[in-house]
C-alpha cells in the first residue's frame, strides 16, 4: 500500500532500535515495515536532529 502512514508507536520504535545500534533491517523486520520506510524515517530524523 502505497502512502500508508504508521502510528507514532513504531515510529517511536524506529528511533529507538537505530539509536540502540539496531540496523536498518533488523528494524524493519521487528516491525513488519519496509526497510526504505525506515531509511525515510531515519533520514527525518537526522534532518531535523530529532532527540
Amino acid at each position: 500500500m502505497a502512502n500508508k502512514q504508521i502510528d507514532m508507536r513504531k515510529t517511536k520504535l524506529i528511533y529507538k532500535l537505530y539509536t540502540s545500534g539496531t540496523s536498518k533491517r533488523g528494524i524493519s523486520q521487528q516491525l513488519g515495515i519496509s526497510r526504505v520506510t525506515v531509511r525515510k524515517y531515519i533520514e527525518f530524523f537526522r534532518r531535523y536532529r530529532f532527540t
